[in-house]
């Protein structure tokens, strides 16, 4: 019984110290598979955002342009902040001399046509119509350069515009990416260190019942033991008990007996009770 005690202790302390390192292990590698796995996201998270901003950063070298272009343009002196001024007709009406011309050569063959040659009425005709026609073609070239002024700022505007929309766009998805690697590598960690302390735990756990599983089978033993030894003591103290007995009897049972009573061991009948003879 003893020695059954102590091969079952062996076998429970054999078993917990084989699958010990097997959890551990098992956990430590799990750990690592979660957290790479993490990583793998995370890494693929942020080169989706980088290959997203590659291809908005057309946009964005546009929209850089246009906002150089405005802020030179709209600058003290710049080209969009010139108001049209007259020696601008030039550039803006260029017909308006030859139109002037064949105006005022028309005006003058009406006026002989009608008899009214070089008089002061004709000359103050023509200096109205000269007026008028300035003035007209005046707001018409005025017009047309601040059409093409306002033209050109929203073209710019609409570059610097859809340049900060792409810079948004890339931005936002670079934050996000980097918050989801982020957070997917510390999601993972956290895995890894759970599963290493729930290991580590049911490891000791197990060493803990091991131990106490071979510490209850030495118990037993030393009980089977005792108990052991204990009914060998009592078997020789009753033995002891009954040898002591009989030497009683045999030295003192009918010694000193009474007178008349069954005769037992005297010192006058000791041949008699040993060699039978009276």
């Amino acid at each position: 019984m003893v020695k059954g005690y102590g091969q079952a202790g062996q076998t429970v302390t054999g078993a917990v110290q084989q699958v010990n390192p097997e959890i551990l292990a098992t956990a430590a590698q799990q750990g690592q598979n979660v957290t790479g796995a993490a990583a793998t996201a995370g890494q693929g998270a942020v080169s989706a955002a980088d290959k997203l901003s590659s291809l908005l950063n057309p946009y964005m070298q546009g929209g850089q342009f246009g906002m150089e272009q405005l802020m030179s343009g709209m600058a003290p002196g710049g080209a969009l902040s010139q108001p049209f001024t007259a020696s601008m007709m030039a550039q803006y009406s260029p017909a308006y001399q030859f139109q002037l011309q064949q105006g005022k050569q028309a005006a003058a063959q009406q006026a002989v046509a009608s008899g009214m040659g070089d008089s002061g009425g004709f000359s103050k005709a023509l200096s109205r119509y000269n007026q008028d026609y300035a003035n007209t073609a005046f707001g018409s070239a005025a017009n047309l350069y601040n059409t093409q002024q306002q033209n050109q700022f929203n073209r710019l505007a609409a570059l610097a515009s859809g340049g900060q929309a792409a810079a948004t766009t890339a931005g936002q998805a670079g934050i996000g990416a980097a918050e989801y690697a982020g957070t997917t590598g510390l999601q993972g960690a956290q895995w890894a260190g759970g599963a290493n302390i729930g290991a580590r735990n049911l490891a000791a756990g197990n060493t803990l019942s091991g131990a106490n599983f071979l510490a209850n089978t030495q118990i037993n033993a030393a009980k089977g033991l005792a108990q052991g030894d204990l009914g060998a003591a009592s078997s020789w103290n009753n033995m002891l008990s009954g040898i002591g007995a009989a030497g009683n009897e045999l030295l003192l049972g009918g010694l000193g007996g009474a007178a008349g009573t069954t005769p037992g061991w005297s010192w006058g009948n000791i041949g008699k009770n040993i060699w039978g003879q009276g």
